[in-house]
């Protein structure tokens, strides 16, 4: 299971000049998927959308998720 260091990745958005829109467009994701995120509505996280959401804010996986049992 990937979770989410919400925090983390609003500090990271916030950084870089991005609403949360503007970081869901640049991962290709769905509009509402970066608020459901940092909302702690999403308890787990596709590898695939943790990636395409690192990569968007160009840092590492590690840096924004954790893997947990």
């Amino acid at each position: 299971m990937i979770v989410a260091k919400i925090d983390k990745i609003k500090s990271m958005r916030l950084e870089r000049g991005l609403n949360k829109k503007q970081l869901a467009e640049k991962a290709g994701l769905p509009s509402n998927a970066i608020s459901r995120i940092e909302k702690g509505e999403s308890k787990s996280i596709h590898p695939i959308r943790a990636k395409v959401i690192a990569e968007a804010l160009g840092c590492t996986l590690e840096d924004i998720f954790e893997k947990q049992q």
